[in-house]
């Protein structure tokens, strides 16, 4: 028997059974996805076939698709489809956060990506965090951590730019941050304080870690400080809520 005739029952809709259609659409593919109906792959027909499926309009699929994705079950990966998620990894925030290390550890690929990089003008949280004054010049670098080829990072961050002169051209000639801050001098560099959220993500952000701006995500904002105790880095991260879940680390 097959793991589609094992949720066969559950394919039809019935209209007037007192549960909403979208909701009855989400238990179905909800019941195939823990039957591994999906393949290997774990691609999800598209709204239009589903919608054809089960004679309903995009609009109803659509919000069954959206609670799917709500509650963990798929991501929706723009310019590829909607996928089971396999399951959130855990990341260890502690005094020494390292996102390569924190994949290692899983037996995880990982890959940096610099997306902009700018010096500007500190705004006044900025500079707070990094105890300078408002208006000093700061290296302003949007960055994404991806595994396997999905997001599961985008992070904006600010370093002095008076200490770290044409970091930008630093982190690219030496492969990542913490090598070309080991250039600078900053030979090893922890968390002074981390704060967590979550919120739906802007258009930006939604389309930096390529899901649905319904789906939730999950934001650090954080201060690194260098061996001496000052600020280097101001950052906030944000991480798909689906694929990613925080674990705090307790000094003991």
């Amino acid at each position: 028997m097959t793991s589609n005739e094992n949720a066969a029952p559950l394919h039809a809709v019935e209209r007037g059974a007192g549960v909403a259609v979208w909701r009855q659409i989400e238990q179905i593919l909800a019941a195939e996805i823990a039957a591994k109906s999906f393949g290997d792959e774990g691609r999800l027909p598209s709204e239009a076939e589903l919608a054809k499926r089960f004679d309903v309009n995009r609009h109803t699929v659509r919000r069954a698709m959206l609670r799917l994705a709500a509650t963990g079950l798929v991501s929706v990966e723009q310019g590829r489809g909607t996928f089971v998620q396999p399951g959130a990894i855990d990341y260890q925030i502690g005094r020494r956060t390292r996102f390569t290390e924190n994949l290692r550890r899983q037996k995880l690929t990982s890959v940096g990506v610099v997306l902009s990089s700018e010096r500007v003008k500190a705004d006044p949280a900025v500079a707070k965090a990094l105890g300078v004054r408002a208006g000093t010049l700061v290296y302003q670098i949007e960055t994404r951590q991806d595994s396997d080829g999905i997001p599961m990072t985008y992070a904006r961050s600010w370093y002095p730019a008076t200490r770290f002169n044409d970091l930008p051209a630093t982190i690219e000639a030496a492969g990542g941050v913490s090598a070309a801050l080991e250039q600078f001098g900053v030979k090893d560099y922890t968390r002074k304080w981390s704060r967590i959220g979550s919120v739906l993500p802007s258009s930006d952000v939604a389309r930096r870690l390529q899901i649905n701006r319904q789906q939730p995500v999950l934001w650090v904002e954080n201060v690194d400080v260098d061996e001496d105790g000052v600020p280097i880095k101001y950052g906030i991260t944000h991480f798909a809520a689906d694929r990613v879940q925080l674990m705090v680390e307790h000094d003991r």
